[in-house]
This record gives C-alpha cells, structure tokens and sequence, in this order.
C-alpha cells in the first residue's frame, strides 16, 4: 500500500483495524475486503483495483480517475474520519491470456462447465485458467483451450 499517495495510478481505500484484522473500502468504486494482516489486505485491495479496471474495460467505459490526495485531505476536514486511515493502492498485474480465454469462452457463449468438459477436466482447471491473476498456462493448454473454442493459438512478441 502507497501511504504518499498515488504514485501513477493508485487508487483510495478507507482502512480501519478491526478485532480480528482489518478491514477497508474504496473510495471510488463499489469494493471492500477484510484480512487477517496489511500485507493480507494490501494484497486483496490491489486485486480489487485490477478487477475493477478490467470491469470498465469489459463495459467499455472509462473508469473515474482516482480522487487525489487534495480531494481526499478535503473530505477529512470536512468529515469525522475516526480511526480511519486512508491508503493509496495499484492495480494488480492482470494476465492477458487469462483475460483472453475468458472473453473468448464469453464471445463463443462457451460456460466454464462446458470447457471443462470439452478439455476432460474438471471445472477448477478452467477456473484457474481464466483466473486474471494466474501466470502459469503452459502452450500445450494453450493449444488445448483454442482448439476447444474453435480458434487458433498465435504467439507474437511485439516491440
């Protein structure tokens, strides 16, 4: 979590300790989490963040612009904050192919039931492939994956 505010895009959470950990709430868009520990929860807000984007993304909107560390020391004054602090936090690294398997399935109208059966495996394996957050698809699923949505597999390294 970034205490200094938001160092390219971050955005605000409302955290506030809680009896059993903490627990928090963007400022600009419709997400909480608790967890046992910062780290916990600094790791659960970032995916929160990305999740968010990737949503906007998907809607074709533009997401707001994070509220600045102006607006924000504005709304204290104005407001009791109690023991509230506020934290500036990045998105998440999303993965591509996750987010690509996904919406083809999505453009195919291919469920992950359906995939899973298609691959004969079970429903988890295609959960974690179309996890944004997963980074360990080998080319072998890969292949697998396209050819069970009816499209081709292209790898390129562009500059």
């Amino acid at each position: 979590m970034n205490r200094n505010g938001p160092a390219s895009v971050a955005y605000p959470f409302a955290v506030v300790k809680t009896e059993s950990g903490f627990s928090a709430a963007a400022l600009d868009f419709p997400a909480m989490a608790s967890a046992d520990s910062e780290e916990e929860l600094a790791e659960l807000l970032s995916e929160q963040a990305a999740l968010y984007l990737y949503e906007a993304e998907l809607l074709g909107g533009d997401p707001p612009m994070p509220t600045t560390r102006r607006e924000l020391d504005r709304r204290r004054t104005a407001e009791h904050t109690g023991g509230t602090e506020f934290v500036y936090v990045e998105p998440a690294a999303t993965n591509y192919i996750s987010l690509a398997i996904e919406r083809a399935m999505r453009e195919e109208g291919v469920s992950a039931l359906e995939l899973a059966r298609r691959l004969s495996v079970n429903v988890g394996v295609v959960q974690r492939l179309t996890d944004p957050f997963y980074f360990g698809h080998s080319t072998r699923t890969l292949r697998a994956v396209a050819a069970a949505l009816g499209r081709q597999l292209r790898v390129s390294f562009d500059v």
